[in-house]
């Protein structure tokens, strides 16, 4: 059963944040046990999990609807994840990295840096660099000694482009996409430097400035057609930007 839900939670939030599901859409348990081909009791149990993470909102009656956010909500988000995330990184400047983790670590960091040596991204590169920064994002917040990081960045992970390691394609964007994952990429060899170094000022610093500024970031290097990817999915709510 544990798989499952933990089955239907991961499509169903995929499906969710990719605009497969319109917002206006009632979702019952019926429907998800339909779609997903299952029965209702872990669509049930899926529905209820991704309404506790704040992707859906309970409707009077039977069913949930889709939450949109607000650009509001994006950048308070990622104000949350970069404070957890900055505590992680100062975390294991401190206590040293192990060697797991720094071959974890330096591996991403490798894989950035080659996606990087393309003159002209594709769907494949992208997905590299992608896997590349949850490793980066993920192995941090594992190793850095409190289990209540890795808990906290967890409750984000249903928020579109503001999960650790989320990267957003905006199609017909790929040069503007690679400026601003080689702007990335070197932030990632900044902040492992300082946490190798045993310096937890600036690994925190770094850290909190590179994991508070996706939306920012997005906006500044890919310009409005990030906002109009996001809009069509009906996940950002017009009137709120």
């Amino acid at each position: 059963m544990a798989t499952a839900v933990k089955k239907a939670v991961t499509e169903l939030r995929t499906m969710i944040i990719n605009g497969e599901l319109s917002v206006t859409e009632r979702i019952t348990e019926s429907s998800v046990a339909a779609l997903l081909g299952m029965s209702r009791t872990p669509a049930r149990m899926a529905l209820s999990q991704l309404e506790t993470e704040g992707l859906l909102l309970k409707l009077e009656g039977r069913g949930y609807k889709i939450r949109p956010f607000s650009f509001r909500d994006l950048e308070m988000a990622a104000e949350v994840r970069a404070a957890i995330e900055g505590v992680a990184a100062a975390r294991l400047a401190l206590a040293g990295p192990s060697e797991e983790t720094s071959a974890a670590i330096e591996r991403s960091i490798a894989m950035t840096e080659g996606v990087l040596g393309f003159d002209h991204l594709t769907r494949r590169e992208i997905a590299v660099y992608q896997e590349a920064n949850d490793i980066f994002h993920s192995t941090i917040a594992t190793a850095c000694g409190n289990d209540f990081v890795p808990l906290s960045l967890e409750k984000i992970s249903s928020i579109p482009i503001v999960a650790p390691g989320a990267f957003a394609e905006v199609e017909g964007m790929a040069q503007a996409e690679l400026l601003r994952m080689t702007v990335g990429h070197t932030q990632h060899v900044i902040i492992w430097d300082a946490i190798r170094a045993g310096d937890p000022i600036r690994a925190e610093n770094m850290m909190r400035e590179h994991a508070g500024a996706p939306v920012r970031y997005a906006r500044l290097f890919i310009g409005p057609s990030y906002l109009d990817k996001l809009l069509d999915t009906g996940i950002l709510s017009r009137d709120e930007i």
